[in-house]
Formats: structure tokens, sequence, C-alpha cells
């Protein structure tokens, strides 16, 4: 089997990819397969670390057969480090008695082809997907940004809080400090599963996919995101299932409170600048017309910044804010906010009580981009 390319036609390819190689070991989870289709005579290049997949059509590639070899494997850093070190030019790799030629205009190297017949192909499980549905990958990228801030990093003692799910119509995840919710229309009837841990490669992938529609096609075994360009994306589904919480999506909440967002970054992180490293804990508290945002200083002294807010509203049969405030953890709203599209935030006060006390709360943050439904619920601090 012998292909000839252009650089850039390659190189494309070759960074989709690279996304499913493995970074360690000398096995297959470390190689690009290339591999001729016989359907439409076109080659692609496939990679597999067990725990992403990915397969992507080389761009205007000419192939020549012989032998009946209609697939080799180079190691992945191998050849990603030679296409970058060669000119821009028609590269050519061919494969004979177990090695892959590599030519360019000033020359050729060799690289060592496994078996590409023991390599995990997909192309079964995908066809047995008859239907997907399909979303703007720039928007379920923007959605499993949102949640991954959320997941629990926990999973061999929270298993079920490891992963981001769609239930109950809206893609989830918490770690139990925070609660992250978005409802994307196309996705209701969806029941997508991803682990934590597969969520970089998964952005990765989305991210090279620009302006364009992804096609989502569930298996109970793994997703598969496939590209209008060919390129597709596998990703095991995980065996634990996010819990079933109750939500209440309805709008509005007993305490309302707007603020500029960039003042409470400038806020957070000036309070941040003098506590302790390992402090987590920020305390909000009406003082008159002003929100008071504390948190110890390193030397144990309380420091109090104060921000007007833009707007406030109380519900006549909102339970009162306790006097003495409420914390949150302060990291969690920085991550929220770095994502934040809006110039004010809304912070929802949720007071939570049994038997005529205060036992807790959430603030409840809701955003609306690009018509999706963002909605992060951030638990009072005991």
């Amino acid at each position: 089997m012998k292909i000839e390319v252009a650089k850039p036609d390659l190189e494309t390819a070759l960074q989709v990819v690279s996304i499913g190689t493995g970074s360690t070991g000398s096995d297959l989870t470390t190689h690009f397969v290339f591999r001729h289709r016989e359907d439409d005579n076109s080659v692609e290049v496939l990679s597999n670390n067990n725990r992403i997949g990915c397969s992507m059509p080389i761009q205007g590639c000419k192939v020549s057969l012989s032998d009946d070899n209609n697939a080799f494997t180079v190691e992945s850093w191998r050849l990603n480090k030679w296409v970058s070190a060669v000119e821009d030019a028609v590269l050519t790799l061919e494969f004979s008695e177990g090695l892959v030629k590599a030519t360019s205009p000033k020359g050729s190297v060799k690289f060592q082809s496994l078996d590409p017949s023991q390599f995990s192909y997909w192309d079964d499980t995908l066809g047995e997907i008859q239907k997907g549905l399909t979303v703007g990958a720039k928007r379920l990228h923007a959605a499993l940004s949102h949640v991954k801030l959320f997941i629990s990093d926990k999973d061999t003692t929270t298993p079920k809080l490891a992963v981001t799910e769609i239930a109950n119509q809206s893609l989830q995840a918490t770690d139990k400090g925070a609660l992250a919710v978005v409802t994307i229309e196309e996705l209701k009837s969806s029941n997508l599963r991803i682990h934590g841990k597969d969520l970089s490669q998964v952005l990765a992938f989305l991210g090279q996919s620009g302006d364009e529609n992804v096609d989502i096609k569930e298996h109970d075994r793994c997703l598969f995101i496939v590209r209008h360009d060919g390129g597709v994306l596998s990703v095991g589904r995980p065996p634990h299932p996010f819990p079933d919480i109750t939500l209440d999506k309805k709008i509005g909440d007993p305490h309302e409170w707007t603020f500029r967002k960039d003042e409470i970054i400038g806020a957070v992180n000036a309070l941040v600048a003098s506590a302790s490293k390992e402090e987590r804990r920020l305390t909000l508290n009406i003082e008159k017309n002003l929100i008071g945002f504390s948190m110890p200083s390193a030397s144990g002294e309380k420091v109090t910044l104060h921000l007007e807010t833009q707007e406030k509203s109380t519900k006549e049969d909102a339970t009162p804010i306790p006097d003495k405030g409420f914390d949150i953890a302060y990291p969690y709203l920085l991550s929220l906010l770095g994502q934040w599209k809006a110039e004010t935030v809304k912070f929802g006060i949720n007071p939570q009580v049994k038997d005529d006390k205060i036992i807790g709360g959430w603030v409840r943050f809701r955003e609306d981009r690009d018509g999706d439904d963002y909605l992060a619920l951030l638990v009072w601090l005991k």
C-alpha cells in the first residue's frame, strides 16, 4: 500500500486523530492506523487508546494497493515529528514487509508497522446505529466546558458523580458542592453519558469542528460524535449512571442580587490575595444597602469588601437571609464567572428551611447562551 498526500492535508487528519492516541507503551494504542476504504477508494487514519477512538479521512490522498496490503500503522509521536520537520510538499508513505517508508523531497526515513488487523475498529458498532441527533459543535463544546467544572474527580469512591449525563432532558454534573445543568433543545431526547476523564479529548475534537454541526450517535456501549467532514470520535460509555436529582427549573428566586461581573471577580481576587492559601470560604451578607464579601485574612482578621448591587429584590413570602450571611466556596464562583457571557450576574438566594429553622441553602445562577439554558447551583457551606 502506498499513499501520496500534501503535507497540509496529512497534518489536518493527524491533528484530529492525535486526540485518541496513548502516550505510553509500544502497542497499537500509541500508533496511527492508515486504512484503505474500498467503498470510495479513500484513505482514513485512525487511533484508539482504549478510552477514546478517532478516525479522519485524508483529503486529496492518492492510494496504490499491492499484495492485498490495505492498512499499516506508524507510531504517532514519530510520524508527527517527521511531518512537522519536512518541507511543505507532497509526501509519500509506502508500506512493505512490516516497514513504512516515509518520503519527502529531501529523502526518506523508515518506521516499524504493527499488525493493523489487531486494531479495535468500531465499524460494526457505528453501523448498528440507525439515527442520531444533530447539534452545533460550538454549542455542545460550551455546554460540556460548563459542566466539566463541576464533575467530581473521586471516581473510585463516588463513580456516579465522575460523569456528566443528560438526565431529565438536561446535561448535568455535580460534585456535591455545586450542580451544573445545561438544557439544549436538540439533545433533550439524548441520554449521552461521558466520564470526566474523557472530556478533555471530547472538547478537543469539538473545538476542531469550527462552526459545523455534529451528529450524536448513541450505542449502549459508547457514544459517537460524527463531523460532517467524516471525522469520528468514539468514547466509551461509563457503567455508573448519574444520580437521579430532582430539579426545579422555575424562573425566579426568593432573593435576587445583581452585580457587575468584573466587580465580583475583582473583589473576590482581592480577598483571596490576603487569605491563607487553604481558605475556600467566601461569606456574603447584607450590610445596609450594600453586600459584604468577606474572607478571613492569613493573619486571622476578617476582611470585607462592599459591592453595590445593580438590582436587588425579595419576594414577600421569602425566608429572610440569616443575619450572619452565608458561605459559598469561591473557586466555584470564579470558575463559573470565567465562562459567564453577560456583563452582569444575578445571584438567586434560596434559604432552605426545616422545622422553621434555616438549615442551609444555595445560590442559583442562570444565563441564556445562544438559546441554551445554563443553570448552576452553589451550595451554602456549613
